[in-house]
């Protein structure tokens, strides 16, 4: 008997940064789509590292350090260094991949929400903050403010630290408008607000909005889902569990509900 294959003769749009879409493409492949890889997220060392590396320095008067992403983890430990273990205060992580990664350093996580969004982490969090604490916030340039301003209305205090930035790599721009223009993509997948962003950039920079009409949208969240909106976009797509596997355990039903047999619906 032949798999089952939902996702046959789909192409799916891949827009998670390079290095963190292997698990994605590989959901894909599993049930049967064929996974476009156009990166629209490249993340860089911030241009003010001499600051970075002081505040990195004081991490002891600190006595929590939040970190929101994998990105957050991996970029805190190659600023930190080829240090032997280092005293790091309590640490708070927004979700089960931040909290992997982090694991993956020999850290356990102190702190961890019970749903992987800002405004959940931080109502759940600050019930834990002592009067007095001091909390760094470590994350990258485009990430919201909600939860340092949120912090600073307690009796506890928050500093934002930018230890890496976003941008939109130079070649993926040519790779998405061609897929585009010559209808190669069926579903479109965003794993974050940026990818959104960078990718309303390009269909808006060269007039493809009526290009992608049609096309299946699948957010990884809620806050990525209301970026797509906000932009246009119809998403038809939202896990209620923020992660790659679930968004395509979603996009799978969703194209069974279409179409039980699995594939083409085209």
């Amino acid at each position: 008997m032949k798999p089952f294959l939902p996702l046959k003769d789909y192409q799916v749009l891949i827009t998670r940064g390079k290095g963190q879409a292997e698990g994605l493409q590989t959901l894909v492949k599993k049930n049967g789509g064929t996974p476009l890889m156009v990166p629209l997220l490249e993340f860089t060392l911030p241009e003010n590292l001499e600051e970075v590396q002081e505040r990195l320095n004081r991490l002891n008067s600190y006595d929590w350090v939040i970190l929101t992403s994998k990105n957050g983890v991996d970029f805190l430990f190659r600023l930190l260094g080829k240090q032997q273990h280092v005293v790091l205060p309590k640490i708070a992580v927004i979700g089960s991949k931040t909290e992997e990664a982090l694991n993956a350093y020999g850290y356990e996580a102190d702190f961890v929400p019970s749903e992987y969004v800002a405004e959940s982490f931080v109502s759940e969090f600050i019930t834990h903050l002592e009067p007095g604490e001091r909390v760094l916030l470590a994350k990258g340039n485009l990430a919201r403010t909600v939860i340092a301003e949120a912090i600073n209305e307690t009796s506890a205090s928050c500093d934002e630290m930018i230890i890496y930035h976003t941008i939109l790599p130079q070649e993926s721009e040519r790779q998405l408008v061609q897929l585009i223009l010559n209808g190669k993509v069926d579903i479109i997948t965003f794993t974050s607000s940026s990818t959104v962003n960078h990718f309303i950039q390009i269909i808006e920079q060269y007039e493809l909005n009526t290009y992608i009409k049609d096309l299946v949208i699948a957010c990884i969240g809620p806050i990525c889902a209301r970026t797509a909106s906000r932009n246009g976009l119809h998403v038809s797509i939202c896990p209620d569990v923020y992660t790659t596997e679930a968004m395509v355990e979603e996009v799978v039903r969703y194209i069974i509900k279409k179409n039980p047999k699995g594939g083409t619906i085209k």
